[in-house]
């Protein structure tokens, strides 16, 4: 017996941060509640097929329920070069030096992905991110892991996330120190989950809400292949029984 104890322990800790996360969530919640399920594997198209249905199990904060992935469609982003960053813009001692994906000059779209959740304790239902993502998604044929140095793409202290094009840092790096703004630029995010941020009159990143933690990306390509898409996904589908009707 305590060699199996060992073994599971073990087997936890070689998780990764999120995995570990969601591990521990699904047991607090086991130990009040009896309908916790064990997840459901989500691929990277998974994550933008909206209108697609999932069922969540109930926990101590939410009943259990149906819920519809639901676009919710971000700033547009004009770029010359097509550099995609991502960071965390409230924590600007992070922001990244190099670009972490390349997609090519042109207009790229953002959307969050988002499904809605209710509150048990106080029955108000408030949309929840799922994903982010930034390009011409319904043109991708295949996604790929975005290589990394240690798997992740963006890491959220401040439960923010942002696309912009890595040349655009010097004039955002101001903002991004600009403790006030930022808090203005976090409001506004708890209320429209993915918002523009300006640089003279000119929308120069894409902010969105995402849960505090590590969270892996991939690129996506056309038939072509070409990237043309870059999605995060931030762990919720994960905590899903299934897809709905299945």
């Amino acid at each position: 017996m305590t060699q199996s104890i060992y073994g599971i322990i073990e087997a936890a800790l070689a998780l990764t941060r999120p995995e570990r996360a969601m591990l521990v969530e699904r047991l607090q919640d086991s130990l009040v509640a009896t309908d916790v399920a064990g997840g459901t594997i989500v691929a990277p198209q998974d994550l933008v097929d909206f209108g697609a249905r999932y069922e969540f199990p109930s926990t101590t904060r939410s009943p259990r329920e149906t819920v519809t992935l639901t676009a919710i469609a971000g700033p547009v982003l004009s770029m010359r070069w097509g550099a995609i960053t991502i960071t965390d813009p409230w924590r600007p001692q992070a922001v990244p030096q190099t670009p972490d994906a390349a997609l090519g000059p042109s207009d790229h779209p953002t959307v969050l992905t988002a499904i809605a959740r209710t509150d048990t304790k106080t029955g108000t239902t408030d949309l929840q991110p799922v994903a982010a993502a930034i390009g011409a998604v319904a043109e991708v044929t295949a996604w790929h892991p975005l290589p990394a140095e240690g798997q992740f793409q963006l890491d959220s202290d401040s439960s923010l996330g942002a696309f912009y094009e890595i040349y655009e840092a010097p004039d955002l790096q101001p903002l991004f120190e600009d403790a006030e703004y930022m808090q203005g630029i976090f409001n506004r995010a708890l209320e429209e989950l993915i918002v523009p941020l300006e640089v003279g009159g000119r929308t120069a990143a894409a902010v969105f809400l995402c849960p505090k933690d590590l969270h892996p990306a991939w690129i996506g390509y056309d038939a072509n292949g070409s990237g043309v898409a870059v999605l995060l996904d931030f762990g919720i589908l994960a905590l899903a029984r299934g897809k709905g009707g299945q």
